[in-house]
């Protein structure tokens, strides 16, 4: 198995969550603060229920985001993925998914318990042979005001 990439290697470390119970604006928010496309869902016991990406956020357009729960719009928690998984696997299961974030578990802290999190950007990076910072300067977008 030496020389085979695996999911552990190219995902994110850690988890930027919401509760179920925030709203759509506090969701917003944070993605925002932490430059991210995606929130992890968790329940307060540390499990996982589910995840939003900024596609979840702009099918609320025109509504009031402050009255619409995280849980509401989130796209429930139901793939299993093991950190330990080779790359092709999880890049497979999310072109038959038609997926764009794969949430990755511990299988020993338990089924629910997130450690980090695949996206297509890792991938591309991957891909390409970007190394990790060069990929999101690329795309980040150059405003006047900073």
């Amino acid at each position: 198995m030496e020389g085979t990439t695996r999911v552990c290697d190219l995902m994110h470390k850690g988890v930027v969550f919401c509760r179920p119970e925030d709203n759509l604006k506090e969701v917003a928010g944070i993605m925002k603060e932490n430059g991210l496309r995606s929130v992890v869902v968790m329940h307060e016991s540390g499990e996982v229920w589910g995840l939003i990406s900024l596609l979840e956020i702009i099918r609320s357009f025109g509504e009031d985001l402050e009255g619409i729960s995280a849980e509401s719009v989130m796209q429930p928690y139901k793939i299993h993925v093991d950190p330990q998984w080779p790359i092709e696997r999880s890049i497979e299961l999310m072109k038959k998914r038609r997926i764009e974030h794969l949430i990755i578990v511990d299988p020993h802290a338990g089924p629910k318990r997130p450690i980090g999190l695949l996206s297509s950007y890792d991938i591309v990076r991957y891909m390409a042979h970007i190394p990790s910072g060069q990929f999101e300067h690329v795309l980040r977008l150059h405003t006047a005001n900073p």
